[in-house]
């Protein structure tokens, strides 16, 4: 095995002999000149030399007679000769080779891993702007450090990791647990009503209730005590002492409320037109963009989308895109609205207004509207029925004795 291995390597040929071969063997052994490989094919004898012995052979051959024909090179100083002759597949190999080990020296894939809570899209930007993105030289990340970038850029993160395996890497990510907060105040406080209504659900987290479910309550009026004294049961035994309770009162408390609102909307209102339009279009290589055309700056306010087309190889994101970006001129004028449409626009003004002052968790259950179209404007009118949080924390001022 070895042996032919050798042969391999320095390369030989395999010669057929026509005519007396016993005797040009036994010539050709003498002038020092070796052989190996020895059988018989269609009655001619055959063997193997080296190349350069293989020349050595003419005297012999003049000597007994005998003609030699090569049927077979091997080896691979052959097959060098072969691919010198092919310079264009050398060429083209030693380029693969080039190309490999270039392209081998980038990010072929970022994923996330770890993320509950937080979008997978704000990691991956949060990393992009550390420099983990797709098509990133690997020579200029540092795992350690852009880890602890990342986590910089977003509070919400406790533990940040950047792996990198061969040409991928992967962001693995924990994120920070919040407890919750109260939003109630600590020390000494009462919750009053906010604004008048009838309570229809009150729940005392701590404090004393003092108004039940159907009572009907003003601004200001006392709902849930965080300091009171027990009130002792006139019918029963009277206690020695009475117990006092001094904190903060929590709780929540639900009433019925009654609002009034009032929107007026003008008969014209600006709105935008599409003007002209401007495509532009980029090559993206490894995060180089390479501008596909020249096109001048849009002077106004422009709308703008991007649209970005990756490609794919066998389910991997190659760090090739095509990026797409529409451009559009917007021009402002004035819009004279029907009647019809002033009470839509009327009626979505009413619905910013009771966004903007009913509390979080407040709605409207009956509503009366009232339209009146004068001089050009609609007056809307809107007499509400609302279910709201109405408890208000009031804390509790103590002087200290100096």
């Amino acid at each position: 095995m070895l042996e032919e291995f050798f042969h391999l390597l320095s390369g030989y040929v395999e010669f057929q002999v026509k005519g007396d071969g016993a005797r040009f063997f036994t010539i050709a052994s003498k002038m020092g000149i070796g052989f190996w490989g020895f059988r018989k094919e269609q009655g001619a004898a055959v063997a193997r030399a080296k190349p350069h012995t293989y020349r050595k052979l003419r005297p012999a051959c003049r000597r007994c007679g005998v003609k030699t024909h090569i049927t077979r090179k091997q080896g691979l100083p052959f097959q060098l000769r072969r691919l010198a002759r092919r310079k264009g597949l050398v060429l083209g190999a030693l380029c693969s080779a080039g190309l490999y080990w270039f392209l081998s020296g980038f990010f072929w894939g970022v994923t996330v891993s770890g993320n509950q809570q937080m979008g997978e899209k704000e990691i991956l930007q949060a990393a992009q702007a550390c420099g983990v993105c797709l098509g990133a030289e690997q020579k200029k990340i540092d795992p350690k450090t852009a880890g602890q970038e990342i986590m910089a850029q977003l509070p919400g993160l406790s533990w940040v990791s950047v792996n990198t395996d061969g040409c991928f890497v992967e962001v693995a990510v924990k994120e920070r647990a919040i407890p919750p907060q109260s939003t109630q105040a600590e020390g000494l406080s009462n919750i009053v009503a906010s604004r008048e209504g009838q309570v229809v659900e009150i729940q005392a987290q701590e404090g004393r209730p003092e108004v039940a479910p159907g009572d009907t309550v003003s601004a200001g009026q006392l709902l849930i005590a965080g300091l009171y004294q027990e009130i002792p049961d006139p019918y029963g035994p009277q206690p020695e002492k009475l117990f006092q309770r001094a904190g903060p009162a929590r709780g929540k408390v639900v009433a019925k409320t009654y609002r009034e609102f009032t929107v007026e909307v003008g008969a014209t209102r600006p709105r935008q037109k599409e003007g002209e339009r401007q495509e532009r279009r980029w090559l993206n290589i490894f995060g180089l963009r390479i501008p596909l055309g020249l096109w001048s700056r849009m002077e106004g306010e422009v709308r703008t989308s991007r649209e970005i087309s990756r490609a794919r190889l066998l389910g991997t994101q190659l760090p090739l895109a095509l990026e797409r970006e529409l451009s559009t001129l917007l021009e402002e004028e004035e819009w004279v609205m029907s009647p019809k449409e002033q009470k839509a626009a009327a009626l979505r003004k009413l619905r910013e207004a009771q966004r903007a002052v009913l509390p979080e968790g407040g709605w409207v259950e009956e509503e009366e509207l009232e339209y009146t179209l004068a001089d050009g404007m609609c007056i809307l009118q809107a007499r509400c029925k609302c279910r709201e949080e109405i408890g208000e924390v009031k804390t509790i001022l103590v002087e200290s004795d100096k």
